[in-house]
């Protein structure tokens, strides 16, 4: 009997998300989705996605019951805090996927008088990425590896914000801390695009991080994945003004004869029409 204490490791969450939620039951759910949302296996659209069918849930919450395990989730999305999607290859598989709504998630903690309940670090010192895991690790599947230089890439970046747009919430953070690793993936210059990315959202005024996640997203689907390809996309972005205003600015090959002067004669009418 004492073998059930310690042997098999353990689900462990923070009391104060127990207490939050109003159920253990739905606060080890959504902490263990937190964990595989880390993780990062699955971008879409910008976000971190977790898809499983209610049968394999089940096998990380084997005291629950199928049909308990189903309403408990259903409750999660009733408070909004789990998102749920759809982006199955197969038309007819409708398997959930979900991400958490850190902002609802932070807005519930903090009309509760409650901290980032989270077991993610605060950003300033940018050691989140090495805590330590509070949920069952159920696949052989590693995180993605963060090094010293991604560590000081991604406080320069923190550093940027902070001088530039204002203070940094763990929400921010975390969400930083997923582009750059989403961006590490294709970009040999992460911070540098993130960076290019915050400086054109302060220039247009609009200093939050989901029109950042906006414009990176645009450079992700049109293949602008450097500095270079970005100079390059905006050499082309010039041409294409400049084509269209002077395809705009072209000149009508019909007189108007509401201004044409009427003392010259039409070949000097003509030659002065062309001249401009």
């Amino acid at each position: 009997m004492s073998n059930l204490l310690l042997d098999d490791r353990p689900l462990v969450i923070q009391p104060k998300l127990a207490e939050l939620l109003g159920d253990l039951d739905e606060a080890v759910i959504l902490q263990q989705i937190h964990y595989w949302l880390e993780k990062r296996l699955n971008i879409k659209d910008g976000y971190s996605w977790v898809y499983n069918s209610m049968v394999e849930w089940n096998k990380q919450f084997p005291w629950l019951s199928l049909k308990t395990l189903k309403r408990k989730f259903k409750s999660l999305e009733d408070k909004g805090l789990l998102i749920t999607g759809n982006y199955n290859k197969a038309k007819f598989d409708r398997t959930k996927w979900y991400r958490i709504d850190y902002d609802a998630f932070s807005n519930l903690g903090n009309a509760l008088g409650q901290n980032d309940l989270t077991n993610v670090s605060n950003c300033p010192n940018a050691k989140g990425q090495n805590d330590t895991t509070n949920t069952i690790e159920y696949t052989e599947n590693n995180n993605i590896d963060t090094t010293t230089t991604d560590i000081t890439e991604i406080k320069i970046i923190y550093e940027f914000w902070k001088s530039n747009i204002g203070s940094l919430s763990p929400y921010l953070c975390r969400e930083i801390q997923t582009i750059y690793n989403d961006w590490k993936e294709v970009s040999k210059q992460p911070k540098e695009m993130i960076l290019e990315s915050i400086k054109m959202a302060i220039e247009k005024d609009i200093k939050n991080i989901n029109y950042i996640k906006t414009i990176l997203k645009r450079w992700y689907n049109n293949r602008i994945y450097s500095l270079k390809d970005l100079e390059k996309d905006q050499e082309q972005f010039e041409k294409n003004k400049q084509r269209k205003s002077s395809k705009n600015g072209k000149k009508s090959m019909f007189i108007d004869a509401r201004t044409q002067d009427h003392s010259k004669s039409d070949e000097e009418a003509w030659k002065a029409f062309w001249n401009g």
